[in-house]
């Protein structure tokens, strides 16, 4: 059963080498995370840590897919939100502080407080970056990603659970303490385009960023930041720091991910956050937003 799930899950999001899923299903392996020198390790959950440690009151798991994937096969005792759900494509003062009392809401209805260890994981997309960000943003102190994800959880002969979310909504408010310097509001990322102190990260495809980009961003597809093969487990430091060194982005920068809609550069920003990063901002409104306005320049 386990093995159908896993094929099912590779079969949803395009991710193929099953030989090398199989070869994994055979040998179960943890993820790579103790000992890949990042500068904040606790930001990653290993799929058998959670085994351990899913009974806690205090541990919330939340899947971000979609509710059919869900039901076919979670981690059990999980809540469930999909990315389209956490959407933000605008910047202004007032659009971000509405999106923030309607994404309390629906935390809430995820059952999460601020005191909760959240621990978020995908299918193997990079997706659940997208929440952690959010939880990240509002200042919630103890959220982890489930590093390779679903897959990661199956070949570590973690229990499944099928259909629906039986979680029950918290019985308090969840409410967050916003980062402000964690979002780049469309009028930052415009005064930064000449400042030689910021790297403008694009995540998106090669081709999407030939289309048209932001001028000055540099291209690093939002992919590239785990292993070519399933579980998508995050890559060690040493190549991380190398693949975005190669292109200009160090420690000493300022550095600005996005996207299209905010959700593959929260990838992005998730990973430089492990590395030790500390001068970082989401383009949550990424390039749906830039491209809204025709009087800003754009680079092909």
């Amino acid at each position: 059963m386990r093995t159908l799930l896993l094929v099912l899950t590779i079969g949803l999001f395009g991710f193929a080498n099953l030989s090398a899923v199989a070869a994994r299903q055979a040998t179960p392996t943890s993820s790579p995370t103790a000992g890949e020198s990042y500068a904040h390790p606790e930001m990653l959950a290993d799929a058998q840590w959670l085994q351990t440690q899913r009974g806690e009151s205090t541990v919330k798991v939340v899947a971000l897919t979609s509710a059919d994937d869900f039901a076919a096969g979670h981690v059990p005792g999980a809540a469930q939100i999909d990315w389209g759900d956490l959407d933000l494509v605008e910047t202004s003062d007032q659009a971000v502080a509405t999106w923030r009392e309607e994404i309390e809401q629906k935390l809430t209805a995820l059952g999460l407080t601020m005191s909760d260890t959240v621990i978020i994981y995908d299918g193997g997309t990079f997706y659940a970056a997208r929440l952690w960000w959010i939880l990240h943003q509002l200042g919630h102190q103890d959220v982890r990603i489930l590093n390779g994800g679903y897959p990661a959880w199956v070949i570590a002969n973690g229990e499944v659970e099928t259909g629906p979310s039986t979680v029950s909504p918290a019985a308090q408010p969840y409410i967050g303490t916003p980062n402000e310097s964690s979002i780049a509001t469309l009028s930052e990322v415009e005064a930064a385009l000449d400042n030689p102190a910021v790297s403008l990260v694009d995540a998106r495809a090669p081709n999407e960023y030939a289309a048209g980009h932001i001028p000055g961003a540099v291209n690093i597809e939002f992919t590239q930041n785990g292993e070519p093969d399933l579980p998508h487990y995050w890559k060690s430091a040493a190549d991380l720091l190398t693949m975005y060194e190669a292109v200009g982005v160090t420690p000493d920068r300022t550095v600005i991910p996005y996207c299209v809609s905010g959700v593959r550069s929260a990838a992005t920003y998730f990973t430089l956050r492990l590395l030790g990063f500390e001068n970082i901002s989401l383009f949550t409104g990424s390039w749906r937003e830039w491209s809204s306005h025709p009087e800003l320049p754009v680079e092909r």
